[in-house]
């Protein structure tokens, strides 16, 4: 842990790490012996797209992280009634599955996770793995026109992405960490496109990065010291890298979007709160 942790604060972003060919290869050398033992694994992405979606600094051994880091969000978002196993759901920033998974997976006797689930992203790769290990009957990708230097992508300058969906179509758009790799402009953008889609009375629920309520890492890994715009960033060089607001701008936005409601959910010691808004 201290190894992974040194590393990250040398490096702003180990995502782009992860798309240089021979770095891939070290880091997926880790998961052939783990594969070769554990079944469970043989159904999760290579640990290269794994770390490129956040694994908590666990850079070498970071199955199990990823296997249970939607666990509670989706016990959650069960019990507060934001979704039913028949849902349509909206996953912007998707990664490789990291919250689809348990979707796809769930079977409790005949039950089954039985809705529309649509991932998007800008990084091809992940949404090329992700097409190839969903079934599509449940499951579709796509792509984002928006680029970010943290993942290494171009996309369109100046575009305005608008999901590929009908206006209130939707019963819930989540984000697990996507406007903490957003600035003000591609944030705004996809609070103004999730209240599109959402059906009246549904949410919208993002994880961020709150400059009122810090990650624990706050004054050591995280100081957010460089101000872009209303977005407070941790490198001025991968400006995407880590992105954290003000909670006021942040209901502000969802306000002039259109929502009715806007508050933040913080639990102890929370590495990012949740932002969330009802239609």
């Amino acid at each position: 842990m201290k190894l992974d942790r040194a590393i990250r604060r040398v490096i702003p972003s180990a995502a782009r790490l992860t798309y240089n060919p021979l770095f891939k290869m070290l880091l997926n050398s880790f998961d052939l012996l783990p594969n070769r033992m554990f079944q469970e694994f043989s159904r999760i992405p290579p640990n290269h797209m794994r770390i490129r979606v956040g694994v908590g600094n666990r850079l070498f051994a970071n199955q199990i992280f990823y296997l249970n880091e939607a666990r509670d969000f989706w016990t959650h978002a069960f019990h507060a009634g934001l979704f039913r196993l028949d849902s349509t759901i909206v996953d912007i920033g998707c990664g490789c599955g990291r919250f689809a998974h348990p979707l796809r997976d769930y079977q409790f006797k005949y039950e089954t996770f039985s809705g529309k689930y649509i991932g998007i992203d800008i990084d091809e790769e992940m949404l090329n793995w992700c097409r190839a290990n969903f079934d599509r009957t449940r499951f579709e990708f796509h792509r984002s026109e928006h680029g970010s230097k943290a993942y290494n992508t171009k996309g369109r300058a100046g575009a305005y992405y608008e999901l590929p969906l009908e206006d209130t179509s939707v019963d819930l758009v989540f984000s697990s960490s996507l406007f903490t790799h957003l600035l003000e402009k591609e944030m705004m953008n996809y609070c103004r496109e999730s209240y599109r889609v959402l059906k009246p009375g549904c949410s919208m629920a993002m994880f961020c990065f709150s400059m009122d309520h810090p990650p624990p890492t706050f004054g050591d890994r995280h100081t957010f010291r460089f101000k872009m715009g209303n977005a407070r960033v941790e490198s001025l060089a991968v400006p995407e890298a880590a992105v954290a607001y003000e909670e006021e701008f942040l209901f502000q936005t969802a306000r002039e979007s259109g929502f009715q409601t806007a508050e933040m959910l913080v639990g102890p010691q929370d590495w990012q709160p949740v932002l969330l808004c009802k239609k």
